[in-house]
């Protein structure tokens, strides 16, 4: 049983170093908008703190739970997730600049999509554990994945929600390619998810403007372009080095959701190119830590939950960085573990949990593995 708690460290360093730098930010950023906005300078550094007792919960959950069980109890999962977002569709809802997203829980606004992307990586392990044979054949292989997934994303396309739409088809498609599943099939559904995306971007306006934007930042510094534009003056003011922790002048009210959305912005700003290129190094050693932990493991459906988890944690950090330095149109994702927000975190740190119940399961089996490798020699 002493190996029932083995904690493999090169997974968790890198995220208690990004919670640590997440801190770090929150007291940098969050203090002038706290004091402006609710006459209390840690007004938003207390709520952190709390969303993460609230997320070390739910790590230790996520951890302490036998990720088998998710196997049994993916059906109520997945109907769980479509009445959330159902019930967050309807006057129960939250509609926060012009999205409906959100449910108030009173104590925290809930976002129910958070849910629906654990649920949606359980659908995908659950598929494609079935043999090549059935994985190479369309209609039997992809096409069930596709209908299933179809409905959640449906739903989120009438918040809407086309960010973490296009990041759920950015870890189905990962997880396509990291499985027995053709090229030709999996180059089939890109195209189909390009289309539907664009059909969003061209169905609704406001998309449409975003595009634009990340097109030609500067066409309209003052109107739509400004979160991006205000972003790059502060990544480049940073330099190599950075101005200094605390020492940010973007975050008086020249950047918007410098402590959320855009805090990457903030963190090139006073940490330079080298707090910038730790944090998104920290990002790749927790992945491929984890893939080189996972790829140990004998159970396909293990193996596909875990390097789901991962996948959605660091795309998620990605995307964010993406669209902060100008490489993405603004999707509104938070940067995974230092964003201001609780469902997000809550969210990441159970799924690290989740990888690290998977990778200690994975332990057990290798000792048990060589203990009668060890009986047979001795006899």
């Amino acid at each position: 049983m002493r190996y029932w708690y083995k904690t493999d460290w090169l997974i968790v360093v890198p995220i208690i170093a990004l919670l640590s730098i997440g801190i770090i930010m929150m007291f940098s950023t969050s203090s002038v908008v706290g004091y402006a906005n609710y006459n209390d300078a840690y007004y938003f550094i207390k709520r952190h703190f709390v969303y993460l007792f609230l997320a070390l919960v739910a790590f230790f959950i996520g951890f302490l739970v036998p990720h088998e069980w998710y196997r049994k109890w993916s059906k109520a999962a997945y109907a769980l997730s479509a009445s959330l977002l159902v019930i967050t569709l309807s006057p129960l809802g939250v509609s926060i600049g012009g999205a409906q997203r959100w449910l108030n829980l009173g104590f925290i606004q809930f976002q129910p999509v958070e849910v629906v992307k654990f649920t949606s990586i359980i659908i995908l392990a659950l598929s494609l554990d079935r043999p090549a044979e059935i994985l190479k054949n369309f209609k039997k292989g992809a096409m069930p994945i596709v209908l299933l997934l179809s409905l959640l994303l449906g739903l989120l396309a009438m918040q809407p929600d086309l960010g973490n739409i296009g990041l759920i088809l950015l870890v189905m498609m990962a997880l396509f390619f990291l499985s027995f599943m053709p090229m030709g099939h999996i180059l089939f559904l890109c195209m189909g998810a390009i289309t539907a995306v664009a059909i969003s971007i061209l169905t609704h306006p406001y998309q449409m403007q975003r595009v634009l934007g990340f097109l030609d930042p500067w066409a309209d510094p003052l109107g739509r372009n400004y979160h991006i534009v205000q972003s790059l003056i502060a990544i480049g003011s940073g330099g190599f080095f950075g101005d200094g922790l605390g020492e940010s002048k973007l975050k008086f009210f020249y950047l918007p959701l410098h402590y959320s959305d855009f805090i990457f912005s903030i963190i090139c700003e006073e940490g330079g190119f080298i707090l910038a290129f730790l944090v998104i190094f920290l990002f790749f050693l927790f992945l491929l830590r984890t893939y080189a932990t996972l790829k140990k493991t004998k159970s396909l459906f293990s193996f596909y939950l875990g390097m789901g988890a991962a996948l959605l944690i660091c795309f998620q950090a990605f995307l964010n960085i993406a669209v902060v330095i100008g490489l993405f149109p603004v999707t509104g994702i938070p940067l995974t573990f230092i964003s201001f927000g609780g469902t997000s975190l809550i969210m990441s740190l159970f799924l690290v949990g989740v990888i690290l119940n998977i990778a200690n399961r994975i332990t057990i089996e290798r000792y048990n593995f060589q203990a009668k490798q060890n009986d047979s020699t001795d006899l």
